[in-house]
């Protein structure tokens, strides 16, 4: 009887500290999931014209639109990254690849900006290909016509 009773404490024990380790190991890889360091650095908007193109930076001191500072903070739950300023709340989403990360604003919806992280925009195939670009590019063919 006192076999039973140890191999079951010792059963119960083991089991205890497997449970607490993989506990462990699921909130520490969370806490990295959504650490805010996977979206630091610069990205760059997609489909621009090149004198009108934003950057916006993420760093530890807050959140830069072309190197001017609209937040000293956000929140990144390691799908979306939400930016309170003066002038509302900004939304966005990690898109693309791991290859191509790349940013969608979804609030606000309009205009519709996608953004690359700097370093990869060779990954993109054609950044003057966006729908206002292409209607006056069509326009101008149009009008120029003989």
């Amino acid at each position: 009887m006192s076999k039973e009773l140890v191999f079951k404490s010792v059963f119960w024990s083991s089991l205890s500290i497997l449970g607490v380790a993989f506990a462990m190991l699921l909130y520490v890889s969370y806490q990295d999931y959504v650490n805010p360091k996977h979206v630091f650095g610069s990205w760059i908007e997609i489909g621009a014209p090149n004198y009108q193109t934003e950057v916006l930076r993420f760093n530890e001191q807050g959140v830069y639109r072309n190197d001017r500072l609209i937040s000293t903070n956000f929140e990144f739950d390691g799908t979306a990254i939400t930016i309170r300023t003066g002038n509302g709340t900004f939304v966005y989403e990690l898109s693309g690849t791991f290859n191509s990360p790349q940013l969608k604003r979804t609030q606000p919806t309009n205009p519709v900006q996608r953004f690359i992280r700097q370093g990869f925009e060779h990954t993109i195939s054609d950044q003057g290909n966006n729908a206002v670009q292409l209607r006056r590019s069509a326009l101008s063919e149009h009008f120029n016509q003989k």
